[in-house]
């Protein structure tokens, strides 16, 4: 089974009680923010202690509501900014981000200072977060009725040169929101994307570089939609998004492992994951009466030139030039089939029909139709049936399959926002 991407969740605690009971010292995790995170697509997990140690294993975080921004918690905010990791924080979750991220942008005005001498010198008056006035329109108490949700529903205004407006494709939304405190200072990193009647910031994203960190005042998981989980998703394994083309040359290192095709191919090594996601796909198209195998995988620089060499004096435009091949990555697959004991090239006219049924069911390991018929201008390349490319997991490929995008229409459309906001 292709794996699918686990998303930490940062419980709420209750450490403190009058009996002094240490059986009632827990860590909560509200279900509902479970339930959305598994019907987007992702496997949820708990954060407990030492958070920097779940790091390695997550693909993505929820920051969910609470009663207490815990400091130990910051070295999830740092891995989603250094990996660009994506991270959605809802309602105390929210704050947390704009109170670490204010805190950042004081300590370089106080280089002298460590990040901690910052936050805790603004903890007891913290300049970041403001209290609500009593009945304001924001704190209220929900059951699971639909009536008592509706009821305290108000207005929030989405700027639409923003990712929140991408993904929720709407300028005013109605939201419940269950929190007493609101965002006093938004940071320079940070946009200010949705507004509420009444001047309050329901929603921050960060603009630094091109990560998917949100922060919403309001509680998104106790809506029957799942933008936002979706879009947490969409958003998780970014390296295997790296945009490799014409005109992007590949930057980041891939781990290559070893990998025997039946067809005997010298150039049959990929990326790990991505082998055992073709393993599954190789497995179930057998099952259906393919018989397919690698007719190419990865490819080094050197490998990659011999080939730009001999087709240069032909056709430059069916090669990439070396460094810009995405078989550079292991991440992208050239297929061969079997049929009555021979094996057949790209080209044989007897694949068309296995062509046809892997681009149906591809996206479900977690592959894309890299080269599509019709995206000739933006991918640079002639249609090519045969070449799929792994990019991290299924909902992102059935997203992206079923929009009829190219990889160049996604990762670069995911970035537009940002660029209009530098």
């Amino acid at each position: 089974m292709t794996k699918k991407p686990i998303i930490g969740i940062i419980p709420t605690f209750n450490l403190t009680n009058e009996e002094n009971n240490p059986y009632e010292d827990k860590a909560s995790f509200v279900q509902m923010y479970s339930d959305k995170i598994k019907k987007s697509g992702g496997i949820p997990i708990g954060i407990l202690e030492n958070p920097e140690e779940y790091t390695s294993i997550c693909d993505g975080y929820v920051w969910p509501g609470g009663s207490k921004i815990l400091f130990e918690y910051i070295p999830i905010l740092e891995d989603a900014i250094k990996n660009q990791k994506p991270l959605l924080g809802i309602c105390l979750g929210a704050q947390a981000i704009t109170t670490f991220l204010n805190v950042l942008e004081d300590q370089a005005k106080e280089p002298t200072k460590s990040f901690r001498e910052i936050y805790d010198q603004n903890k007891t008056q913290n300049p970041y977060l403001k209290k609500l006035a009593e009945g304001n329109i924001h704190s209220h108490y929900v059951t699971k009725d639909a009536d008592s949700i509706n009821s305290v529903r108000h207005k929030v205004n989405i700027n639409k040169q923003s990712l929140l407006y991408q993904i929720l494709k709407k300028e005013e939304i109605n939201v419940v929101s269950l929190h007493g405190v609101a965002i006093a200072r938004c940071p320079k990193s940070l946009l200010a994307s949705g507004l509420s009647e009444d001047g309050v910031i329901e929603a921050v994203e960060y603009i630094g570089n091109n990560s998917f960190i949100l922060g919403v005042q309001w509680h998104p998981e106790i809506e029957e939609e799942t933008a936002l989980f979706d879009a947490l998703i969409l958003n998780t394994k970014k390296k295997y998004q790296t945009l490799v083309n014409k005109t992007h040359k590949m930057e980041e290192y891939f781990s290559i492992v070893t990998y025997t095709s039946e067809y005997d191919t010298p150039n049959s090594n990929m990326e790990y994951e991505t082998s055992q996601a073709w393993e599954e796909l190789k497995k179930f198209a057998r099952q259906k009466g393919y018989y397919v195998d690698i007719e190419s995988a990865y490819r080094s620089i050197e490998a990659q030139q011999e080939i730009w060499d001999s087709y240069i004096k032909e056709n430059k435009q069916l090669v990439a030039e070396p460094g810009y091949s995405e078989h550079h990555t292991g991440l992208a697959i050239d297929i061969c089939m079997k049929k009555d004991g021979v094996w057949l090239n790209e080209l044989h006219p007897d694949l068309k029909e296995c062509y046809a049924f892997l681009k149906e069911h591809c996206s479900e390991f977690g592959f894309i139709l890299r080269y599509p018929e019709g995206k000739e201008a933006i991918t640079g390349y002639g249609f090519e049936p045969w070449h799929f490319r792994y990019v991290g997991n299924p909902t992102l490929a059935k997203y992206i399959m079923n929009q009829n995008l190219t990889l160049e229409e996604y990762v670069e459309g995911n970035v537009l926002c940002r660029k209009l906001l530098k």
